[in-house]
């Protein structure tokens, strides 16, 4: 890897790393153990910019671990994979700025608010996990069938199932994973 262009290895490790992450949310929605931190993040009930940072922190644990370690062992660096991660929660930022963006045909490659806002849709379709997993690439979701973008308005509830049962203060949200 070392050998190609910088701008070829920042592309290679962006693709690599965001296939990575979209693999990694799938597993905190189909992983039950996992899912119960994952909730903290799914239990907006409005969409901002700043709810992208509501998260258990063991999501950090989990995700950045099991993202790192494939990279470094294909020959990347701490440093490329900070300068990664400060580009995808860039991106993420927008995807939850409760804006009604979509790229149009750019769609099918990046992510955009909307299909993201539709990922966080209480009530989806009945079938799988839930939809819409990609954070900066939608790509994996439409070659893997996880894209779901309908036609109908996007300012749907948000949540899960009994959210008004989830904890609402922030010690009872870091603890609920763990006791659950």
């Amino acid at each position: 890897i070392q050998s190609y262009p910088a701008w070829v290895q920042f592309t290679i490790m962006f693709v690599v790393a965001d296939f990575i992450q979209w693999n990694i949310h799938r597993l905190l929605h189909k992983n039950k153990y996992l899912w119960e931190f994952h909730k903290v993040h799914h239990s907006v009930e409005q969409m901002g910019f700043a709810a992208h940072l509501r998260f258990h922190w063991m999501e950090t644990v989990i995700y950045k671990t099991i993202q790192y370690i494939p990279l470094a062992m294909i020959g990347f660096g701490i440093q490329d994979f900070f300068i990664i991660h400060i580009i995808a929660v860039a991106i993420g930022h927008l995807n939850h700025a409760n804006i009604k963006l979509t790229y149009g045909p750019v769609k099918y490659i990046l992510n955009n608010p909307v299909m993201h806002l539709w990922h966080h849709a209480q009530h989806l379709p009945k079938e799988g996990y839930g939809v819409n997993f990609g954070l900066s690439l939608s790509i994996w979701d439409y070659l893997f069938k996880t894209a779901y973008l309908p036609e109908a308005s996007p300012y749907e509830s948000l949540g899960f199932d009994e959210i008004e049962k989830f904890p609402k203060t922030f010690i009872k949200q870091e603890i609920y994973p763990f006791i659950k």
